[in-house]
């Protein structure tokens, strides 16, 4: 009897510890293709519209040789200079992890696209989705403690619903 209660326990555990082996959302950076934005601020209305955790990644969809994808620093950003990279991705698609807090920046390094609005900034928060508490919260698991007997009976007890069941 003891083995019968092991299996229903664990299968209603596995859910909650694969919640903690998670892993982060992809992003596709502006929800379209990596490209000339349609306006200056439209990457930048796009991170913000974004929340951004510890094992997400950043997806640029581009083709290689019309753009790339290069990871500067603040400065470089602001003055849309690529020529001191952390990374450079030439080819495309290309996938960035995000695997630490902080903020990253990334500029498009072809002609003057970057000039044109083609750069994007990310705040990563510091919680990663396992440890986030801003998702929904798992279901309270059943108490699968045995149920002393009624004071007022030595045959009754409590069914699961909660009601009193009597037994003969």
């Amino acid at each position: 009897m003891a083995n019968g209660g092991i299996l229903p326990l664990t299968i209603l555990l596995l859910p909650i510890l694969l919640l903690g082996t998670s892993h982060g959302l992809q992003h596709t950076v502006g929800d379209s293709i990596w490209s000339i934005p349609p306006t200056n601020d439209f990457y930048t209305n796009w991170s913000s519209s974004n929340s951004f955790h510890i094992g997400d990644t950043l997806y640029f969809d581009f083709d290689s040789g019309l753009y790339d994808v290069i990871q500067v620093s603040r400065g470089e950003f602001d003055s849309c200079n690529g020529n001191q990279a952390f990374k450079a991705f030439m080819d495309g698609p290309a996938i960035f992890a995000l695997s630490r807090k902080g903020v990253f920046y990334f500029i498009c390094n072809v002609s003057n696209y970057c000039d044109l609005g083609q750069k994007v900034s990310v705040i990563v928060d510091h919680q990663n989705y396992s440890m986030d508490s801003s998702g929904p919260s798992p279901s309270p698991l059943p108490d699968f403690r045995p149920q002393t007997p009624s004071a007022t009976s030595p045959f009754s007890s409590q069914s699961p619903d909660h009601g009193t069941i009597r037994e003969c």
